[in-house]
């Protein structure tokens, strides 16, 4: 490391050294009021707090709080919750931030979908309860504490990111298959799994939801009513989460496959900006806006890498295809948690001339896929939301 780098690296520990000592100080001032029985959400992504927010108030539970993210898409209009109890959890947005802090130091139940640096700065009541509702159903690729890349963090950070796990008192899982994995990432134990499933694949047991979402997608994009259509859904890479580069060629994909396919792009929300439209009538580039889980509905082939989408969509019982572009670079960069050829329930193709044969002759095992959704998605019952909400609630 060259000495501005080194300089550079020094300052920006300093600055977050210096925010969350401020943070814990606004912290333990607010833990000096009363606490109260409200449950508070702090979302990056925010699709599993809404099914299990949705419960709570079927229930009459109406002491539900949301702390925002810049990272979350969703603002939880359509749930109606009381005015003031979603706030935009920005540091730029003072107000809200300090009173989303005030709810974190005043609530009994906290449930988080991501790492949160703020966390090291919480010490929670003993009675609380912070429970990591994580945004996936499964994984392939390593992430926190097992992350290849903080082995070039400082002491600090690493410190910093044992706090904010440390934090966690349980874990809701969909799988036994999970448990190793959070054990391993969070440094959690076997009694602090809650074996509920995946509250938002509740949605993919509802079958009245599941028509009204395929016409307001086919409402949306009307070329692909009546075709085959192909989601192709790869995860982020971290040097281009502004704009990510994909070496496929989806037009000529597309010339390949014929008039009975088509095919949409979704990217992962992490990254700020879609591929853009490409001139071709039967391809489709969705928003980050746009629900992953509604477009999986009208989904006929879902096409991935690394992404944890294929655990969900295992549910539905359709094919899947593997396209890991990069995969040599990419398991280096943030490694696996076992083989990946060997785990992912579909074909595993290197370039475009494979990923059409595999579409045209329609090379795919059933077997395998319901083999690898029993394992995953154990728990996942269509009845996770309620389950988890009862126990909340207690």
């Amino acid at each position: 490391m060259e000495f501005g780098e080194l300089g550079d690296w020094m300052l920006k520990e300093l600055l977050i050294h210096v925010f969350l000592f401020l943070n814990r100080l606004v912290f333990g001032f607010f833990k000096l009021f009363q606490q109260k029985n409200k449950i508070v959400f702090l979302c990056d992504f925010g699709d599993n707090a809404r099914f299990v927010m949705r419960e709570l108030q079927g229930r009459g539970f109406e002491e539900i709080y949301v702390l925002k993210s810049g990272k979350c898409k969703d603002n939880f209009a359509d749930l109606g919750l009381a005015t003031g109890h979603v706030l935009d959890f920005r540091v730029s947005h003072v107000g809200a931030y300090l009173k989303g802090l005030y709810h974190l130091a005043t609530g009994r139940k906290i449930l988080v979908d991501n790492y949160f640096a703020v966390l090291s700065a919480t010490p929670f009541r003993d009675n609380v309860e912070c429970i990591q509702l994580w945004h996936a159903a499964g994984a392939i690729k390593k992430f926190a504490l097992q992350d290849p890349s903080i082995a070039f963090r400082s002491p600090a950070a690493v410190k910093r990111f044992e706090k904010v796990y440390g934090r966690m008192t349980k874990a809701v899982v969909g799988s036994d298959e999970m448990e190793p994995i959070f054990e391993a990432a969070f440094g959690m134990r076997s009694e602090q799994f809650l074996r509920f499933g995946i509250p938002r694949t509740d949605f993919y047991f509802n079958q009245s939801e599941e028509i009204l979402v395929q016409n307001e997608i086919f409402r949306l994009y009307p070329q692909l009513t009546g075709k085959k259509v192909i989601l192709y859904a790869p995860t982020f890479r971290d040097q281009q989460l502004n704009e990510q580069t994909i070496p496929l060629d989806f037009t000529g994909i597309m010339k390949s496959l014929g008039e009975d396919f088509a095919l949409v792009i979704k990217l992962h929300p992490a990254v700020a900006h879609s591929i853009g439209e490409i001139s071709h009538p039967a391809i489709v580039s969705v928003a980050n806006d746009v629900s992953i889980s509604k477009l999986l509905f009208v989904t006929d082939y879902l096409i991935s890498d690394y992404s944890s989408i294929p655990f969900e969509f295992a549910l539905l019982g359709k094919p899947q295809i593997f396209y890991p572009y990069d995969l040599e670079a990419y398991e280096l960069e943030r490694g696996f948690w076992t083989d990946y050829e060997q785990l992912v329930p579909g074909p595993v193709v290197s370039n475009d001339d494979e990923l059409v044969n595999i579409l045209l002759n329609h090379v795919f095992e059933k077997a395998q896929i319901e083999a690898f959704s029993a394992v995953w998605n154990a728990y996942s019952d269509g009845h996770a939301s309620e389950k988890l909400a009862e126990y909340l609630m207690k």
